[in-house]
């Protein structure tokens, strides 16, 4: 089985307004409905379940009454956490309910926000990591990066050939991903930036699966232009 959970649980306050932005209309469709879409076009994608704000919970189902194509078996809608790391709890937890998951099942997890990714990024994450355990897409660093601790002057620069910028989707052995997801302590959880910090945190191993520049993560009123 293939699952895909899609973290919308954040309020997007860098974007401004009362709606979070995983709400908010691109061509007259809001963006989480977008992304969602891509993930039903995957016929690999067995289940989706998408994490939100408590309060929005009812709100999300009659959103996505509205829109057929999306209101199927294959979507459902759950409470996010109130970091990224408690969405992913959710998920998994979610999920296992009622399931049993077994050693080749994956679990495919995603930005409602980066509503422009594509079913061939998508496929390529699952196939990284039934190979490696995980994978994160990324794409290569374009810009020059440099280190300031201080954040005055430039401390180093890293050679620009062995920096990638991380993207979603993050794909993992699903078992394995959850079993060390709840073992984590409440230290290790604050470390927690991306799901392949969770995988990574045992030392296990994280390919790197095709991104693309135009999978970009919504994040300020520009962004929607």
């Amino acid at each position: 089985m293939v699952y895909a959970a899609i973290l919308a649980g954040g309020r997007g306050t860098r974007m401004g307004g009362d709606l979070p932005k995983q709400y908010l209309p691109i061509d007259g469709v809001p963006i989480m409905i977008h992304t969602v879409r891509k993930f039903l076009q995957c016929p690999f994608v067995d289940a989706l379940v998408i994490c939100v704000p408590r309060d929005y919970l009812d709100y999300t189902r009659e959103l996505l009454a509205g829109f057929p194509d999306v209101a199927g078996e294959r979507v459902c809608v759950t409470e996010g956490g109130a970091d990224r790391t408690g969405s992913l709890e959710n998920a998994c937890r979610f999920f296992a309910n009622g399931r049993e998951i077994g050693e080749e099942d994956v679990l495919i997890t995603h930005d409602c926000v980066r509503p422009y990714v594509t079913e061939k990024m998508i496929a390529d994450s699952v196939e990284k990591a039934r190979v490696y355990g995980g994978a994160t897409a990324a794409v290569p660093c374009v810009d020059t990066i440099c280190v300031s601790r201080g954040g005055s002057v430039i401390d180093s620069v890293p050679d620009r050939a062995a920096l990638f910028n991380v993207q979603t989707p993050q794909t993992f052995r699903m078992k394995e991903f959850c079993d060390i997801l709840y073992s984590l302590t409440d230290a290790e959880k604050s470390r927690v930036t991306d799901a392949s910090a969770v995988y990574r945190l045992r030392g296990r191993t994280v390919a790197l699966s095709a991104g693309s520049p135009s999978n970009i993560k919504i994040t300020h009123p520009r962004d929607i232009r």
